[in-house]
């Protein structure tokens, strides 16, 4: 007896395949998706204009794409069709300075906050100058009360 022929004159109460493929399909997606889409914005040529010279003064892209309320990779196409070259090296005066804090016992997350880098770029650089990378400190584990110990 194949498949059809069992649900074809189902007994009251029996919910049919086609019904329960119905129901599945109809929640999955929730209702107010609409209200989430956002167009992508348009930026006009006068600010094009203020994104550059607030990139020009703050040298961050994460922060004029959130500023501007635009993608980090609009930001950056923009800036290279300015001319600007967004991509930032770490200077020898920089690279001194974080190889010291680092033999003074800081993280790479740590010098980075303060000079402005990722800890990435800072391991980065430590390395190609020589210096030994301590391991990773173990991972932070919480304690019984929900804190980070």
């Amino acid at each position: 007896m194949h498949l059809l022929q069992v649900y074809s004159n189902p007994a009251p109460g029996v919910v049919s395949p086609q019904e329960l493929i119905f129901r599945s399909t109809s929640r999955r997606r929730p209702q107010d998706t609409r209200a989430t889409l956002r167009r992508a914005r348009q930026l006009r040529a006068n600010e094009t204009e203020l994104l550059v010279t607030h990139y020009l003064a703050v040298r961050n892209i994460r922060i004029v794409a959130r500023e501007f309320q635009v993608s980090r990779t609009t930001v950056a196409r923009i800036l290279t069709e300015h001319g600007i070259d967004a991509s930032r090296k770490m200077t020898g005066d920089q690279i001194s300075v974080a190889a010291e804090l680092y033999d003074q016992g800081l993280s790479s997350a740590a010098i980075g906050q303060r000079l402005g880098f990722d800890n990435h770029t800072i391991l980065k650089a430590l390395r190609n100058c020589g210096v030994a990378i301590r391991r990773a400190a173990s991972p932070r584990q919480k304690d019984h009360t929900g804190g980070v110990t």
